[in-house]
């Protein structure tokens, strides 16, 4: 038999501190009966001389030794370092008692003694006097030559041994134990064991197995509390610090938590408080004869075991077993979501390479951890099962990040674990269930995106849409199957989403792009000028309108045959003209009006790259948009806040190198009145100055990026309203002026 690599990792240390010696028989020492044994490794570690023989020829001459270990150390390895959490010690001991069980109950249907299948169970119970936790169970138990071989051998698995022995593939029967060190995860809490077992073996004796963890054991014949039928009864003696696994809540906290869906019936020794109605003996004393005696409520304390698992493992019968009403029961109980009901489910199995059963939840609300964080590494999402004991919640690699908000159990045999069962190994394996999970996942998606009721996906979209987004990114092998899952605000949906589906229903006769554009929010995205430009001749625009749509779209150049284009971007052209002609139109543009142009451009040295001036906008006098591999203003004030985040400044990181394009609409008359201001005053003015910066604050307003100075953007709007305000008074007093004069001229012409 041979460890798995892990494990054989896990001893190396001790093995390497030890020196090559003689072999020797195991001291023994006799004692009023009770003898006292040195632990021994399992066979993967000790070799044997006909063992080394087989294994290469010797050179004539040369001894055979054993590797030897100090006892001690490895056990304490076992102990220290085997396990991250001691809360897994009950799981091990308890998956231990459910083996034993089905050993029993295997080995009496093959033999045919159906008096021993009767109520197999397991039986926790905490004495706070005596400091210990008694695990018992009514299993198989044990010989004295098993307790030496499985309890006083490292590394040796009754459970394995018993599977080799039943030969592969030939017996239906559910065992956990494979690494055989759960047992020794006991001395996680207790200091002391103490193992009282009988065998179903007829006629066996009832032995007890004691060992504080040191470098021996004894074994001798029990005459206490006699075990009936068979069984093991684990005594374990809790250490100072580990005295809160004696209090019944703890340990039914755990037993929910690692054991709930254990085949074989779990209880707990615990203290229950009744309340009981008796007739009041005070109030009663005067009471007239004929009327109803009063009663009180008084408590009345009684000690019982309490079965703790009594949910089922739905996910081990067929799909066509289990009712609605069962999956929704069963996702509200494991998941702890009462108020929740799930919006789809599936239920499916892996054979032939791998064996596993799963079941999967799409939640009905986002879960309250991702409530704060999407990706929070506290929320546990899918369950792990190795035959229907827990083992752990925390895997990354079992489905992506991006499906980190679907719910559900997976339970298989060959999960590639670690010794201590809490490792999730990249592998094959994992590979094949991360893929067929991915899978189900779209599959459940898609059926709501079906559904007839399309509130459904509307509600899906807004609970969990981000997620789909990040698939895109991440996700190249999914990514086709993602994006038409997609939902996007549009220049013609108004407060209902289109799918890119959807759009090119919609598109224009011979249009060959999907347009869109990214903003702070549907509102901002209808107010910019960049959108106007496409919206003016008759095209559909889609609205991104979250940071991470940017990154995502840009995984996205093109949907069916169908290029999407944003249109902040500069350059933009479209499919009904002629490039050559729209090209040659704007140079005559940019001749045309070349004087408020280079004016710009001199005004605004260092706020843009360039003055463009084209007839692509309709109502707004101006708009700023991108060179190709620039960024929107959304993504810059992501890049900034993540700079900021790192411990950066946030002063011109951008550089010259995102600075925008001003496209200018000559037609405006805002941009008519710059030109005659220009002409007029000459290109010294401070008023044209002050009126082309405040041109380029508007349309930086309104393209989605911020003013820089909002001092002296402030400045600039109450030097332009006083102004005006000037002007007005002017022509009030020219007005009153006149009238006064016409006045003066009508009394001259009445005398």
């Amino acid at each position: 038999m041979k460890l798995s690599q892990a494990a054989a990792a896990l001893f190396a240390s001790a093995v390497a501190v030890s020196a090559f010696t003689a072999p020797s028989k195991m001291p023994i020492s006799r004692n009023m009966g009770t003898r006292t044994f040195v632990p021994k490794f399992g066979t993967s570690l000790a070799m044997s001389d006909s063992a080394v023989v087989d294994a290469e020829t010797v050179e004539e001459g040369a001894e055979t030794f054993e590797f030897q270990a100090e006892v001690g150390r490895v056990m304490d390895i076992i102990i220290n370092s085997l396990y991250s959490n001691r809360d897994v010690f009950l799981r091990e001991l308890v998956s231990n008692a459910a083996d034993a069980c089905d050993k029993k109950r295997f080995l009496s249907l093959t033999d045919g003694d159906t008096a021993a299948l009767a109520n197999p169970e397991i039986k926790i119970k905490s004495d706070k006097d005596a400091m210990t936790v008694t695990i018992e169970d009514t299993g198989v138990g044990m010989t004295k030559s098993e307790l030496q071989n499985n309890l006083g051998r490292i590394a040796q698995s009754g459970t394995k041994k018993f599977m080799e022995a039943l030969g592969e593939g030939k017996a239906d029967v559910n065992l956990i134990g494979q690494f055989g060190v759960g047992f020794y995860s006991a001395y996680l809490v207790a200091d002391k064991v103490e193992v009282v077992t009988k065998s179903m073996q007829a006629d066996s004796p009832q032995y007890k197995w004691t060992s504080d963890a040191s470098s021996s054991y004894t074994i001798s014949e029990d005459n206490s509390d006699p075990i009936e039928g068979s069984g093991t009864r684990l005594i374990l003696h809790l250490k100072d610090d580990a005295l809160e696994y004696m209090e019944s809540a703890k340990l039914e906290e755990l037993l929910q938590h690692y054991s709930e869906f254990v085949e074989f019936p779990i209880s707990v020794w615990k203290e229950k408080t009744e309340y009981k109605q008796v007739p009041d003996e005070e109030a009663n004393k005067d009471l007239p004869e004929g009327e109803e005696p009063k009663m009180k409520t008084v408590p009345e304390t009684s000690e019982d075991y309490e079965l703790m698992n009594t949910n089922k493992p739905i996910w081990l019968r067929t799909p066509n077993e289990v009712t609605e009403e069962e999956y929704k029961d069963f996702y509200q109980s494991a998941f702890r979501a009462t108020y929740d009901e799930p919006l789809a489910h599936t239920h499916f199995s892996l054979e032939g390479q791998i064996e596993c059963k799963s079941i999967l939840y799409i939640p009905g609300m986002l879960p309250f951890e991702l409530s704060k964080d999407m990706f929070d590494e506290d929320a546990k999402n899918i369950r792990l099962y190795v035959k229907r004991v827990f083992i752990n919640d925390k895997f990354d690699d079992i489905v992506p990040r991006w499906l980190k908000f679907v719910r559900g159990v997976v339970d298989s045999q060959d999960l590639p674990l670690n010794v201590s069962r809490e490792i999730l190994q990249k592998s094959k394996v994992l590979s094949i269930i991360n893929k067929r999970l991915v899978r189900k996942s779209l599959d459940m998606i898609k059926d709501i995106e079906s559904d007839e009721d399309e509130s459904k996906y509307i509600m899906f979209w807004n609970n969990f849409g981000k997620y789909l987004k990040v698939g895109v990114i991440e996700d190249r092998r999914n990514k086709d199957d993602i994006v038409p899952l997609l939902r996007f605000f549009t220049s013609s949906s108004g407060e209902e989403y289109a799918s890119l589906d959807q759009y090119i229903e919609n598109m224009k006769e011979n249009q060959k792009q999907i347009f869109y554009v990214t903003a702070d929010g549907k509102e901002k995205a209808q107010m910019s000028p960049a959108a106007e430009k496409v919206r003016s001749r008759g095209y559909e625009v889609l609205y991104l309108t979250e940071p991470i749509d940017e990154i995502m779209i840009e995984n996205v150049p093109d949907y069916k045959e169908f290029k999407l284009v944003d249109v902040s971007k500069e350059g933009l052209s479209f499919d009904d003209e002629d490039k050559e002609e729209r090209k040659k139109k704007e140079e005559e543009l940019n001749v045309d009006h070349k004087a408020v142009k280079d004016f710009l451009e001199g005004a605004l040295a260092g706020k843009v790259q360039k003055v463009q001036i084209t007839d692509l906008l309709s109502d707004s006098p101006a708009a700023l948009v991108q060179s190709a591999y620039g960024m929107s203003p959304t993504m810059q004030r992501y890049m900034k806040a993540q700079n900021v985040a790192a411990g950066g400044s946030d002063d011109g990181m951008m550089g010259s190198f995102n600075q925008a394009v001003l496209e200018v609409n000559p037609s405006h008359p805002i941009v008519l009145d710059l030109e005659r201001m220009v002409r007029s005053q000459g290109e010294e003015s401070d008023e044209a100055k002050d009126f082309a910066v405040l041109l380029y604050d508007v349309a930086a307003l309104t393209s989605g990026y911020e003013i820089e100075d909002s001092g002296d953007f402030a400045k600039r709007i109450l030097s332009m309203m006083t102004i005006k305000s000037k002007s007005d008074i002017r022509d009030v007093e020219v007005e009153a002026q006149n009238v006064e004069q016409e006045h003066v001229e009508d009394n001259h012409e009445n005398v």
